[in-house]
């Protein structure tokens, strides 16, 4: 959630200016080149504030940030999913949640907090991992 005042910390992360983010459409950043933790999709909330996620839908491998905003909901550009930005859940499936950032702004930048960056995978586990991905 957004929390206006808060001077980041250790552990936060610069995502992108505050004035960046329209008001309609999701802003995608990507913060770490192949590593898809770094990839960022940042929200401007109905009240104002900020909400920073993965940007990836948790059905498939498609960028939030390539959807729409409208009313509190995220629109998947993918299969249309609808997410309440409020909790990240699927509005007609609770179960399929996005993955929110603790979010934060300061000095007219947004900050998050993002998991550490996965470890490279060797050739056979990226293989296994792309394989398994395009049997979904």
């Amino acid at each position: 959630m957004s929390d206006l005042d808060a001077a980041p910390g250790e552990g936060w992360t610069r995502v992108c200016r505050a004035s960046d983010v329209p008001a309609d459409t999701p802003l995608g950043v990507e913060l770490r080149g192949e590593d898809e933790t770094g990839r960022v999709c940042v929200v401007r909330l109905p009240g104002g504030g900020f909400q920073a996620m993965l940007d990836r839908c948790p059905h498939r491998d498609i960028r939030l940030s390539g959807g729409m905003v409208r009313d509190g909901l995220l629109t998947c550009p993918g299969h249309f999913w609808r997410f309440d930005l409020a909790d990240g859940h699927r509005t007609d499936e609770p179960g399929q949640v996005c993955t929110f950032h603790p979010t934060t702004v300061h000095d007219g930048w947004v900050w998050a907090r993002l998991p550490e960056p996965a470890p490279p995978l060797g050739m056979r586990e990226w293989l296994l991992q792309q394989a398994r991905q395009r049997s979904e």
